[in-house]
C-alpha cells in the first residue's frame, strides 16, 4: 500500500509546493482565481469486508482505504469553509501551502511507521492506519481553526 498508494501523491505534493511558491512569489492580475485544496488520493479504493476481527490484510487495507476517504472528504470541506473565510489573496496563499505542507508531513510520517514492517503485507496496513489516524487528528485541528473564526 504505501508504494502503490502514495509516491504519486509525493511527487503531487511536490509540484504543487513549487507551483505554489512560484505564484506567490509575483502572480499576475491575470492569474487563475484560487481555490480550497482537495485532497486527491493516488490508490483504488478497496471494499471494507469481513469481520473486524477476522480481516484478511487486503480487507483490512481496504478499511482504512474507507477511512481515509471518508475522512478526506471531511478535511475537504472544512477546507473550504475555513478558506472561504480568510481575509485575503495571502491568507488564502498561505493556507495552501501549509495544507500541502501537512500532506506532505502526513506521507513522510505514516512511510516511517510502516517501515517496520518494510516489505511485507501488514506494511500497507500499517500505513493505512496511520494516515487515518494523522487525518482524525486534523479534522480535530481544522474544527478549532473554523471555530477561531467565531
Amino acid at each position: 500500500m504505501p508504494t502503490r498508494l502514495f509516491v504519486p501523491l509525493v511527487l503531487g505534493a511536490a509540484t504543487v509546493l513549487l507551483v505554489a511558491s512560484a505564484s506567490a512569489a509575483g502572480a499576475p492580475a491575470h492569474a487563475a482565481k484560487l481555490a480550497p485544496p482537495v485532497i486527491h488520493e493516488s490508490f483504488t479504493p478497496l471494499p471494507c469486508t469481513g469481520a473486524p476481527a477476522q480481516r484478511t490484510t487486503l480487507q483490512m487495507e481496504g478499511c482504512a482505504e474507507q477511512q481515509i476517504l471518508a475522512s478526506d472528504k471531511q478535511i475537504d470541506s472544512l477546507n473550504r469553509s475555513i478558506f472561504d473565510k480568510l481575509f485575503d489573496t495571502p491568507a488564502r496563499r498561505r493556507f495552501i501551502a501549509g495544507h500541502n505542507a501537512w500532506l506532505a508531513y502526513r506521507h513522510a510520517y505514516c512511510l516511517s511507521a510502516s517501515d517496520v514492517f518494510e516489505g511485507g503485507t501488514e506494511a500497507g496496513v500499517v500505513f493505512g492506519d496511520c494516515v487515518a489516524g494523522v487525518n482524525s487528528v486534523h479534522v480535530k485541528d481544522l474544527k478549532r481553526f473554523l471555530a477561531d473564526f467565531g
